[in-house]
Formats: C-alpha cells, structure tokens, sequence
C-alpha cells in the first residue's frame, strides 16, 4: 500500500513538474522588427533638431536613425557618411518601411527612415523630427540612396 501511495505521488510531481513555464526565446520577424522601427520613428516627430543631437530629447539626421536602430539591438554609424555604406542597396521600387534613404544636399548628406513607400521620418533643421513625402520636387531630386539594414 506505501509503495502505491509513493508512485502516486511521484506520479503528481512529475505531472506537475511537466506543466511549469519554460523560458522560451522568440525572435522578431522582419516585418515585426520593421514594425517597431517605424512605430519609435513616428513617436519621435515633434522632438527638436540640434547639431550632434543622439537623442532621446534632441536629434540630428543621423542621430535620429542611430538612436531608433539601437533601439531594436542594431548599431548603425552616428554620421550620415558612414550609413552611406550600411546594409544593402536597394532601388526607390523595393525600398521597404524602416529602410534608410539618403539624400545630397548641395554638398551635405541628409538620412531618414522611410515609414512607407513614398514618407519618411527625418530630423529636419527647421521642423525638428518630422515626416515628410519623396514625392516632393525637393526631395525628389536629391535622392542619392536607399539601404537596408532589415533582412
């Protein structure tokens, strides 16, 4: 009868001990990461430009996409030069939200993060954080890249 009631309970702990929560890692889908890539640019519009800015209460271009990236654990240059050289070309066509487009302005380069297929977020001199449109002439025109840094 003792040894019964001993495989009971060891029956009852070995159930038990089955059903405790496991630790289990998960990792982001692309389109998950690219998600939250453009969701933190988007909750940054309003905040002020200031030369040098890396955030999180003042940005430049490139501090803005610095700091989103570190953001989501991916560590970008903090100069528009070296993004320059990031990630993957890719053409305006296949160019994807949380994708960096890179502009040259009279001599400077200029970086935002595109939040759709023709928008993106950028730390604008006048404006601060801000979205604007590549559909726009001025933008249009000084379009040098897209890189990917998402695959």
């Amino acid at each position: 009868m003792k040894a019964l009631s001993y495989f009971g309970i060891f029956l009852m702990l070995l159930t038990l001990s089955s059903c405790a929560p496991k630790k289990v890692k998960f990792y982001d889908t692309q389109e998950a990461l690219r998600g939250r890539v453009v969701d933190l640019s988007i909750s940054l519009i309003g905040k002020p430009y200031s030369p040098g800015g890396k955030g999180p209460d003042r940005f430049d271009c490139s501090g803005l996409i610095h700091y989103v990236y570190r953001s989501v654990n991916i560590i970008l240059p903090l100069t528009t030069e070296r993004l320059i050289n990031v990630g993957v070309e890719v053409t305006r066509e296949s160019a994807m939200p949380a994708d960096i487009v890179i502009f040259k302005i009279k001599k400077e380069l200029h970086a935002g993060i595109m939040i759709n297929r023709d928008e993106f977020v950028h730390a604008s001199k006048s404006r601060g954080v801000a979205v604007d449109t590549l559909r726009s002439p001025y933008w249009e025109k000084n379009v040098l890249t897209f890189r990917s840094v998402i695959f």
